[in-house]
C-alpha cells in the first residue's frame, strides 16, 4: 500500500504557475484537499468540473480568458 499524501498545495501552485494544466481529486481524496483547498491564496481561481464516479478536475482560472 502507498501511504504518500498528495500534496495539493503544491498541485494548486502548478496550475497557477502554468507548470500543470489540471489535475483530478477523488471522492476518498476529497477532505485532504478541501484542507489546502481552504487555505491556498489564490483558491478563488482554481475552479473544479465534476467527472464521473465523484471525481473532479481542477484547473486555474487566469487573467487572459476571452471575455463574454
Amino acid at each position: 500500500m502507498n501511504f504518500l499524501a498528495t500534496d495539493y498545495t503544491q498541485l494548486m501552485e502548478d496550475l497557477r504557475t502554468g507548470q500543470r494544466e489540471s489535475f483530478s481529486v477523488e471522492p476518498e481524496n476529497f477532505m485532504v484537499f478541501h484542507d489546502a483547498y481552504m487555505n491556498y491564496e489564490y483558491r478563488k481561481r482554481i475552479i473544479g468540473m465534476a467527472g464521473l464516479d465523484g471525481q473532479v478536475i481542477y484547473h486555474f482560472e487566469s487573467d487572459d480568458k476571452p471575455s463574454k
